[in-house]
């Protein structure tokens, strides 16, 4: 069986053209920082609207079907959370209660229908996520978590709008950044990157989402490409 399933009427064909492209994003990632250690990586975007969550999704299934690790998908987008409802699990407990000490790791991590892959919901914030992070909260969060589990992949809010995924930066071995391809402003991608860099991000890699419908003669179907980070050069 090719397809695996996420919930009732999900359906990820792995070895779609999509999944393909994703393997080869994973290949890559892991020459960077070497996937068979503990490792945790952060995927965002400038703004809102450009397929972040959908990539961590799939990135996720990708990494539980290919990498023999437990992998662990956090939804850590908790003021627009939405992983919960693909997995048909409750929004809490999860990632915002495990940082304000409400709830315990083994009451929030839930399983899924796919092997090797857990999934931690974003959790109720109670209407004050900025209180949540600081004071290296999300770092001990994850290292904790990194006694089950190999591979942690955070669903990060967007760096413009909002300043929580700098607070992921310290906890993270790296970040992809999404771009949708013919719709995300150049300017406003350029500033979403200057922030990461600013706060001393390691931006693992630019995922262009959507490229089906910018050049279609690329492919038939809808995908993702990717593009390595390219340092700035010292003078």
């Amino acid at each position: 069986m090719t397809t695996s399933r996420v919930g009732a009427g999900k359906l990820f064909d792995i070895e779609s053209p999509m999944a393909i492209e994703l393997r080869r994003i994973m290949i890559r990632i892991g020459r960077k920082v070497d996937l068979d250690r503990k490792r945790a990586l952060m995927v965002t975007s400038a703004e809102r609207g450009e397929g972040k969550s959908l990539f961590s999704l799939h990135f996720a299934l990708v990494l539980a079907y290919h990498l023999p690790r437990r992998i662990l998908l956090v939804d850590a987008d908790v003021r627009r959370p939405v992983q919960h409802t693909v997995f048909q699990h409750p929004l809490a407990p999860g990632f915002a209660n495990l940082l304000s000490c409400e709830s315990k790791i083994a009451d929030a991590v839930r399983s899924t229908k796919i092997k090797n892959l857990d999934f931690l919901a974003a959790g109720d914030p109670h209407g004050h996520p900025s209180r949540l992070f600081g004071e290296h909260k999300v770092r001990d969060l994850v290292a904790e978590l990194h006694k089950t589990y190999d591979v942690i992949l955070l669903d990060s809010p967007p760096t413009v709008p909002v300043s929580d995924p700098l607070h992921f930066l310290d906890a993270v071995n790296g970040c992809l950044f999404m771009v949708m391809a013919g719709q995300t402003h150049k300017d406003v991608s350029k500033r979403g990157v200057e922030i990461l860099r600013s706060a001393g991000a390691n931006i693992l890699g630019v995922v262009a989402n959507n490229l089906g419908e910018v050049l279609p003669y690329y492919y038939d179907q809808k995908y993702y490409g990717y593009e390595q980070s390219r340092k700035k050069r010292r003078a």
